[in-house]
């Protein structure tokens, strides 16, 4: 079981070579409890190879393509599913010291960045990734497609269905080294499949990378559903400010006034998703509010939830009344309190458009820290029904 659990990389060629051993068939159906996965997206690259990257989720699954030179490692892109259509967020990785080929999944989450722009498209539809011009990187081209069917000759992963891979396909065959080191010539294309936490090597096109855990929406699917179910009119909520930062184990307690501002993007505030810890064990749950404030300390929303130890993290709060409006661009507080039994997480640095408070003082002295969360939003023009 060993080896199927390792990383797998399949070679195609003029014909199909098989570049590991061991493999099983492909399962016809996904695993239960795993991601559904209908779209994909390829991004052509200069050279004329073409990324294969699956929409897995909110993000689940995103794809770096590596750069040689200047300030810029690589460019991320981490496509969404949306519905019927595909939210594809780019960014701009800024050279640091650790090397792109040492990185894990949720290094290239953190990485410092710089937006190049987000994208929409449905199936068919064809893209430019204008957002790079300004940065003077290639402006690349992407294509949504529905995905086919895996490769001949394949295996069940243990982290996705068989069509959540990766891939890349050249204009011409080439010659690739193998991670083992040895070397194949007459290779079409490659697939690979990364491990949870951990990114692979997509020989010729970049790196292929996949979150520890599923995306916040996948992981609040329930909440969602039950959403839908009150409210069928309701739209999906998009995600808008996130603190992508890794966390290092700092957490504080809720009994204080822990705060922390942010500035929504979107016209309507819809749910509030926070990172929490045990922080005192034995009580089976605890009662949170989480509060949203403008910039003058007055309330504009609130929502409590009875939250069990055993499902701390993450947790969604959803605001009363299908979400409340916010102004784009302003200053707001969400301030999370509850009794002894959790933490928030937090983080040096992180969210860049605001900062941790502890009773009205930065949480850490002479140094900007900031809580672990994610909003949810909405256009002001969609209208959502109450939810009772």
């Amino acid at each position: 079981m060993s080896v199927l659990r390792s990383r797998h990389l399949i070679a195609l060629g003029a014909v199909l070579m098989l570049m590991f051993t061991s493999l099983r068939g492909w399962s016809q159906q996904p695993p239960p409890g795993g991601p559904t996965v209908t779209l994909a997206i390829e991004v052509t690259l200069p050279d004329g190879a073409v990324f294969h990257i699956p929409v897995v989720g909110d993000g689940e699954v995103p794809g770096i393509v590596p750069l040689p030179q200047g300030r810029f490692a690589g460019i991320r892109i981490t496509p969404r599913m949306r519905a019927e259509s595909v939210q594809i967020d780019v960014a701009a990785l800024v050279r640091a010291n650790e090397k792109l080929s040492q990185a894990t999944c949720d290094d290239m989450r953190s990485w410092s960045s710089e937006d190049a722009g987000s994208y929409d498209g449905k199936e068919n539809a064809s893209l430019l990734l204008t957002g790079l011009g300004p940065l003077g990187l290639p402006v690349l081209r992407i294509k949504v497609v529905r995905v086919g069917g895996p490769p001949p000759g394949g295996f069940h992963h243990p982290y996705a269905n068989s069509l959540a891979f990766c891939g890349c396909d050249f204009p011409e065959p080439r010659s690739i080294t193998n991670p083992d080191g040895s070397s194949a010539s007459g290779v079409a294309g490659l697939v690979s499949y990364p491990d949870a936490g951990k990114c692979v090597e997509v020989n010729g096109c970049g790196r292929c990378c996949r979150t520890a855990e599923p995306g916040p929406l996948q992981r609040a699917s329930i909440t969602q559903q039950s959403i839908t179910q009150q409210a069928p009119m309701t739209p999906t909520p998009t995600p808008d400010q996130v603190n992508t930062a890794k966390w290092d184990k700092g957490w504080t307690n809720l009994v204080n006034d822990a705060e922390q501002t942010f500035t929504p993007t979107l016209a309507r505030l819809v749910a509030v998703e926070v990172e929490l810890v045990v922080g005192n064990a034995g009580a089976a749950e605890d009662q949170l509010t989480l509060t949203v404030l403008d910039q003058t300390g007055q309330t504009v929303a609130a929502s409590t939830e009875n939250v069990p130890t055993a499902e701390r993290d993450p947790v969604l709060f959803l605001i009363p009344n299908g979400g409340v409006e916010v102004t784009p661009g302003q200053p707001y507080r969400l301030k999370l309190s509850g009794g002894t039994t959790f933490g928030w997480k937090y983080v040096v640095g992180g969210y860049e458009n605001g900062a941790a408070t502890f009773n009205g003082m930065p949480l850490l002295p002479n140094t900007r820290s900031t809580f672990l969360f994610r909003t949810f939003g909405a256009a002001k023009s969609q209208s959502f029904p109450p939810i009772r």
